[in-house]
């Protein structure tokens, strides 16, 4: 009898300990959707509960009269779309030439993209920065577009693990009935590889999505604001309207959360299946 309690237990420890992280971590979330809802004096008093008595929309019409939200979310949505559309476009071809085609030096240049990866970006910052400025770039969205058509390291060998799940015998197949290693690529690789393409979809458009470094180097004219620096610009114009930080807070977050709950499932098989071959 005690050696079944403890084997229930033991299953059961687990769901314990991810509800337990799962509290944890929405916590402050709750936290700012109660208080994006609540006056500026009942925010700080004690004695309120979690749920608001009164329901304060005004603070989210305060939001929208106060900065020029849909702007800046055209704005977001626009450098973030055309990095997700370059990723999907670079990406893809880099990965299946390191994982499916051999050719000399193929495991070298690996090597450097994988070290790339270990540089922090505050070392290319500056270098990067006059490079954009002798291109007469600084002050629009192409500094935060075009490089996502070059690839970024992360998303190359998170895919490159992911078609190496492949099995070489579909490639061999598609060869013996004359296909060419663009049409294998585009026929067979690539739609073995969606929940790959849908994950690093999903990690491009959120990274880029609540990315601040990069707007506020390049993007800097109030007309070229994504939401990231609208919200910062509203925190430093409107420092003590809590209630109203936490609404804009609410409403820049709330894009992000929407397409991580359509998409989790998608990003949950393409990190469950990278990786599985080396």
């Amino acid at each position: 009898m005690l050696k079944k309690s403890a084997a229930g237990f033991s299953r059961l420890l687990p769901t314990i300990l991810v509800l337990l992280a799962a509290v944890i971590f929405l916590f402050p979330l709750l936290i700012m959707l109660s208080s994006a809802f609540q006056t500026n004096e009942r925010i700080f008093d004690s004695s309120r509960g979690l749920w608001p008595e009164h329901f304060a929309f005004e603070n989210f019409r305060k939001v929208f009269a106060q900065i020029p939200y849909w702007r800046y979310f055209a704005n977001t949505i626009w450098v973030s779309g055309m990095n997700v559309l370059g990723t999907l476009f670079s990406t893809p071809l880099v990965a299946f030439s390191l994982s499916k085609i051999r050719w000399r030096g193929r495991e070298l240049f690996f090597g450097i993209i994988l070290s790339s990866m270990m540089i922090p970006y505050t070392v290319t910052m500056v270098p990067l920065y006059r490079l954009w400025t002798l291109l007469h770039l600084t002050g629009s969205f192409w500094p935060l577009i075009i490089p996502a058509f070059c690839g970024y390291p992360f998303y190359i060998v998170l895919l490159r693990q992911f078609m190496l799940t492949i099995p070489d015998e579909l490639m061999e197949a598609a060869e013996i009935d004359g296909a060419g290693r663009l049409r294998i690529f585009r026929s067979v690789i690539l739609p073995l590889s969606r929940p790959g393409l849908a994950t690093i979809t999903i990690f491009s458009f959120m990274y880029t999505f609540s990315d601040f470094m990069g707007p506020l180097l390049y993007a800097n004219r109030s007309d070229h604001y994504t939401l990231s620096l609208g919200l910062y610009s509203y925190m430093n114009e409107h420092t003590v309207d809590w209630a109203g930080m936490m609404a804009a807070t609410a409403l820049f977050m709330l894009p992000i959360l929407l397409v991580f709950l359509f998409c989790q499932r998608y990003l949950m098989d393409g990190i469950s299946t990278s990786g599985l071959k080396g």
